[in-house]
């Protein structure tokens, strides 16, 4: 709902079908948008017994994507809301008052939704939609299509009706963990790349000569970020150095690491923004649940405190078990 002055900024968009031939008529006789804010005032913006002085438009929403579900019994009043079908909402909204302030056997009202969107309770209400739908008959409603915030979900692809259609990575699909220098502030930047775009720089690389390929990272690099160290993947090994390690890292042997080194061997786990959570590498599974670490039992820390992310060095382990820096 708009006021009529902002509505007759785009006349074509005017929801109201008979209103909106009405001012386009106006306009083919040479109304512009001040002489049509004229008239309607001289008539107190009133139209065919109407108050106008608010108009409903059409509006593109880019931020919302589209999908089609099967109704069940989730359908309360605000989810219904989300139905782009302004007339199948009346006629679900319809329906699930015809269920409101029914009782249980112990005298609590029961959730509309749950008696209304059952399979009993759609079948029933296909059986009368006619009466829900002010006596017009309709086709029966199994099926409807809501729209949500776009949020994390991409495009599938670029040609056809793929840049139309969206997907969206399932939970824990998180693959890379970007680690840089900034050598201005002197300390390192992370960021998690979105699996979109580790798929459209793959596809990319594939493009490339072989020997290029080997030199080009497998993630799209943000130098804005500054230099890239390396990425980091779920189950990869990585070394925290000791307070006395760090200032001579070159002195480290990763092939002949002591147990009390080894015992600085983390596994990565998760990430996601710019932080990414770790667990010794010796642990299978946690004793007791939520307890012997963070509340995901993992932990950005190792067992001594430090921030892992900050020292972290990469590793790589060959078939026979062979440790050295990657």
């Amino acid at each position: 709902m708009v006021s009529l002055n902002i509505a007759l900024d785009d006349i074509a968009n005017i929801a109201d079908k008979a209103f909106r031939k009405e001012v386009q008529a106006l306009t083919a006789t040479g109304f512009d948008k001040k002489k049509l804010s004229k008239h309607f005032k001289e008539v107190n913006n009133q139209w065919n017994e109407r108050d106008i002085n608010k108009v409903e438009v059409y509006y593109w929403e880019n931020d919302n994507v589209a999908s089609r579900v099967s109704l069940n019994d989730t359908f309360d009043e605000k989810r219904i809301e989300s139905i782009t079908d302004t007339g199948i909402q009346k006629i679900l909204l319809n329906h699930l008052n015809n269920y409101k302030g029914r009782l249980d056997e112990k005298g609590k009202e029961i959730p509309a939704s749950l008696l209304a969107f059952s399979p009993e309770g759609i079948e029933e209400m296909n059986k009368t939609i006619a009466a829900l739908n002010n006596g017009k008959p309709h086709q029966p409603i199994l099926k409807v299509r809501t729209y949500e915030p776009k949020g994390n979900k991409f495009t599938i692809g670029q040609t056809g009706n793929k840049k139309e259609k969206y997907v969206e990575a399932a939970k824990g699909t998180n693959l890379f963990f970007a680690v840089y220098w900034d050598e201005e502030k002197k300390k390192r930047n992370y960021e998690t790349t979105p699996l979109n775009e580790v798929i459209e720089h793959q596809k990319w690389r594939a493009t490339l000569p072989k020997e290029e390929q080997k030199s080009t990272a497998m993630i799209p690099v943000k130098t804005e970020n500054g230099s890239f160290l390396f990425s980091l993947s779920p189950n990869d090994l990585v070394y925290v150095p000791t307070e006395e390690e760090k200032g001579n890292i070159t002195a480290i042997d990763f092939s002949n690491l002591n147990n009390q080194q080894i015992n600085n061997i983390y596994k990565v786990v998760s990430f996601t923004g710019n932080q990414i959570f770790f667990i010794r590498h010796n642990v299978a599974t946690t004793i007791v649940n939520k307890a012997e670490f963070s509340s995901l039992n993992k932990t950005e820390r190792t067992i001594d405190g430090m921030m892992a992310k900050e020292t972290c060095i990469k590793l790589k382990v060959d078939r026979l078990g062979n440790i050295s820096k990657a």
